[in-house]
């Protein structure tokens, strides 16, 4: 039902400190609250026809990451796999027309060459599987502390910003507007993690967002305030 194995299962269950109904056979019986802890934990991944299940959590993660994202490491973050793991899922879907690789030049504390890996939607074969990716789950991943400063290797998208202006904690919806204004992959998936709700927000009725970017805006204010709730 998770897609996943049954020692795994087991051992979720085991950490999770759950009591399982014992039956026959040494089979195990489960309630919902039961079943829905543990997706939470392991994440759902169904099958998906002629993908693997580390192809599918990598295509699920990027169907997820409109902008893209710049490493096999990023990738892998997301879909909750090692980076391996990512790497080879992503030569494969690549392989498979369902993902686009395109080498682009980022300024970064100098400029790098760097692979922006994204979701191939025009693909008639990934319209097909839309619907399958759009139901896997991911694990649920070990929280971050928010960054309190901008880091250095988005500094290049605040050249022209007072010192003052990189504190997230004073200016957090300014950081959040400049980030939707320049676009930048790697400076939204950062926004995105340690930016806050009413940060977003502010940023996203402010003159000037486009109503794409506006939305893009609430969609990580609501995924923020759905973190804080669950908190």
């Amino acid at each position: 039902m998770l897609g996943t194995s049954i020692p795994r299962v087991k051992r979720a269950i085991s950490h999770e400190g759950i009591v399982p109904v014992e039956r026959a056979g040494g089979r195990v019986e489960l309630t919902s609250d039961q079943v829905e802890a543990l997706r939470k934990r392991l994440g759902e991944t169904p099958r998906v026809p002629g993908l693997t299940r580390s192809e599918t959590l990598v295509a699920a993660a990027l169907a997820k990451a409109p902008f893209g994202l710049t490493s096999a490491r990023a990738v892998a973050e997301r879909s909750g796999i090692s980076p391996t793991a990512a790497g080879k899922a992503i030569e494969s879907l690549h392989e498979k027309d369902l993902i686009t690789v395109e080498q682009r030049t980022i300024a970064a504390g100098r400029a790098r060459e760097m692979g922006l890996i994204r979701a191939n939607y025009s693909s008639p074969h990934w319209q097909r599987l839309a619907g399958a990716l759009a139901r896997v789950q991911p694990a649920a991943r070990p929280r971050k502390t928010s960054a309190t400063r901008v880091p250095p290797r988005l500094r290049h998208l605040f050249w022209n910003t007072a010192p003052s202006q990189l504190d997230t904690a004073r200016a957090g919806g300014y950081i959040a507007r400049r980030l939707l204004s320049t676009g930048d992959p790697e400076g939204l998936a950062w926004g995105a993690a340690h930016l806050s709700a009413e940060d977003w927000r502010h940023a996203a009725h402010t003159r000037g967002i486009s109503p794409q970017r506006r939305a893009l805006a609430l969609n990580f204010a609501a995924d923020r305030s759905r973190i804080g709730a669950a908190g």
